[in-house]
């Protein structure tokens, strides 16, 4: 299959001087075909240009035809993209936390507190070490407010567990209550 050759030279009733940005008839040609993703030896076939006028007109306006220049842009697409899912798991895990948080007062023994909060604060750090610290769109002041409300239900928790047993949170006798309600759940 011959490519068919098309001419360089602009027809005679075209002004060079109005072609878009002073590029010549050439230079507006052969940048036209890379944009459509074709091959210097292509657009030297199309053009009746030389593929050293090819490559020469292109990389003076930044395309380049190598394979490493190909490889780059593929792996910077490929590095963009995953930084967008990074991102979007990052929002996933939020929300999340989010529902965890409302699940924390509602829990009715201290062990399935303690369990939520486990999967909160594991959630929690999932998400900043995808988000690598405070994720976009998102204000120092928006995670201060989040960890304080986290912080208060978790003292809700504390509270209603010490003054529905009388003995301190983190004791040995409150995790033997823990352990004792935990076997009653189970059978």
């Amino acid at each position: 299959m011959a490519a068919e050759l098309i001419p360089f030279q602009p027809d005679p009733e075209k002004d060079p001087a109005g072609l878009p940005g002073g590029l010549t008839y050439e230079e507006q040609l052969i940048l036209e075909f890379c944009r459509e993703g074709k091959g210097r030896n292509e657009i030297a076939n199309l053009t009746g240009l030389s593929t050293w006028k090819v490559s020469t007109v292109a990389a003076k306006h930044g395309h380049y035809f190598g394979k490493a220049a190909q490889f780059e842009l593929a792996a910077q697409k490929r590095v963009a993209e995953m930084r967008e899912r990074k991102h979007q798991l990052a929002m996933q895990l939020l929300d999340n936390a989010e529902l965890y948080a409302d699940a924390l007062s509602g829990v009715g023994t201290p062990k399935d507190g303690q369990l939520v909060a486990k999967a909160l604060r594991d959630i929690l750090e999932s998400h900043e070490l995808l988000s690598g610290g405070v994720a976009e769109g998102d204000s120092v002041e928006d995670a201060k407010d989040l960890l304080v409300g986290l912080r208060e239900q978790m003292v809700k928790v504390r509270d209603g567990f010490e003054s529905k047993y009388g003995v301190p949170f983190d004791s040995p006798e409150a995790a033997e209550i823990i352990k004792q309600e935990a076997n009653q759940d189970e059978s």
